[in-house]
């Protein structure tokens, strides 16, 4: 079975978590975008397309490893000049995070660990030399359109890139929310402008209790269809997700399966979106595609990294799929 591409557009990252119980890991693969096209990977016949740019540091058998999961690697560019991009996480015992790692917390760890936790995503410019840019994508969407999902990225990225793709006739786009710090600190004027360009919007609550705190998420999501977006996929954790789709008026609530034990969400939400591409963009149904993705991210709480994660098709993942099913409503 030939299945459509999907192109993901964001982050290869290095990552440094401080655990909850104050162990720390150091050295992670991570990014949006490698979770994003594991999440694709996961899929049945899914093949990912990563565009990304790594540093001089970013592990010389790590792109050998992810392309033998079954990533395209081709357009994923090497910097010499460039230190990788870092991300730093601190866990608590609620099972929350911050980001970056605060530094109290960092200075409990060895001096030698020190170092690992020096987190990059507060610095623009390294940010945006980390990330493909509308002249990389460009010449890809004009020789083939194809599907593209973009992850989180910073506002100016984000509407860069959408505008590239639409202006290249890309068959079809989709993407997470711009970074919520800068809507928070901006405004939501990139939502304005730039959200019509969408076939899909991705957003989560994690990102809205940023930049519309206490806001009712049905308003929210009419608000994003004002701003254009036709399809609207709200996610929100534990709550299960919601789909609306502008042109039939229609909209449902997608229930989740509840996760017990030890979970890491880092990187859930980037393989929903991967699987969901793939899946909605290959036949299923808006609904169906967001169901499937849901226990694909269920999945990802209890991967250790983006190359750790598990392929569906158990007889749990049809009970789950199945389970999740029985409990969508129409709103």
């Amino acid at each position: 079975m030939n299945c459509a591409p999907i192109h993901t557009v964001g982050g290869f990252t290095i990552d440094a978590i401080i655990h909850a119980d104050g162990s720390w890991s150091v050295g992670q693969l991570g990014g949006n975008a490698l979770w994003a096209s594991m999440g694709v990977a996961a899929a049945e016949h899914g093949s990912p397309v990563a565009h990304a740019v790594v540093g001089a540091d970013y592990p010389d058998d790590a792109l050998a490893q992810i392309a033998s999961r079954g990533v395209d690697v081709d357009d994923v560019r090497r910097r010499t000049d460039l230190a990788n991009a870092r991300v730093t996480f601190a866990y608590h015992h609620d099972g929350s995070r911050t980001q970056p790692a605060p530094p109290a917390a960092v200075e409990l760890l060895p001096g030698h660990v020190q170092p690992e936790f020096a987190d990059s995503t507060r610095d623009p410019e390294r940010t945006l030399a980390s990330l493909a840019d509308g002249p990389m994508l460009a010449s890809v969407v004009g020789a083939e359109r194809g599907s593209w999902h973009l992850g989180l990225l910073p506002s100016t990225r984000f509407a860069e890139l959408a505008t590239t793709l639409r202006a290249g006739g890309a068959d079809y786009i989709q993407a997470d929310c711009p970074a919520r710090f800068e809507l928070a600190r901006d405004g939501e004027g990139v939502l304005e402008q730039h959200l019509s360009t969408l076939d899909v919007f991705l957003p989560s609550s994690s990102d809205t209790d940023v930049f519309a705190p206490e806001e009712d998420h049905r308003a929210l999501i009419r608000r994003f269809h004002d701003y254009g977006a036709p399809v609207v996929v709200f996610k929100r954790g534990e709550l299960g997700a919601i789909v609306s789709d502008s042109s039939t008026g229609e909209a449902w609530s997608i229930p989740a399966i509840r996760a017990s034990g030890d979970i890491d969400a880092t990187g859930a939400g980037d393989v929903f979106c991967g699987y969901f591409a793939h899946a909605y963009r290959n036949g299923l149904s808006l609904v169906d595609a967001v169901i499937e993705a849901s226990v694909a991210a269920r999945g990802a709480l209890y991967a250790s990294s983006p190359l750790a994660l598990q392929s569906p098709g158990t007889d749990d993942w049809r009970e789950m799929v199945a389970t999740i099913r029985q409990g969508v409503t129409s709103l």
